[in-house]
């Protein structure tokens, strides 16, 4: 019988910006630390912290520009920003 090795997590660094804040967990200042399966994505991460889907945000993913559907890796550095207006 072959024994069946789950695959170690990944652990990620989310930092949210201006109203998004208001996601953070309760008494919870700073970036947070996210575990998530291998192969997740920026979507995944949104849904295992609770920002809605339909929340309209601004990713940086390793100081450069990401997507929902962006692939993270460990030790990844996530930012989020709400879309500014203006000018």
């Amino acid at each position: 019988m072959s024994e069946v090795q789950a695959m170690p997590a990944i652990t990620v660094r989310l930092t949210l910006f201006a109203d998004l804040k208001r996601f953070l967990p309760k008494g919870h200042h700073g970036p947070l630390t996210v575990s998530l399966q291998p192969e997740a994505t920026v979507a995944s991460l949104l849904n295992a912290t609770g920002i809605p889907a339909g929340e309209e945000i601004t990713i940086g993913l390793n100081g450069a520009q990401g997507g929902r559907d962006s692939t993270l890796k460990d030790g990844d550095e996530v930012v989020l920003f709400s879309p500014m207006e203006g000018g």
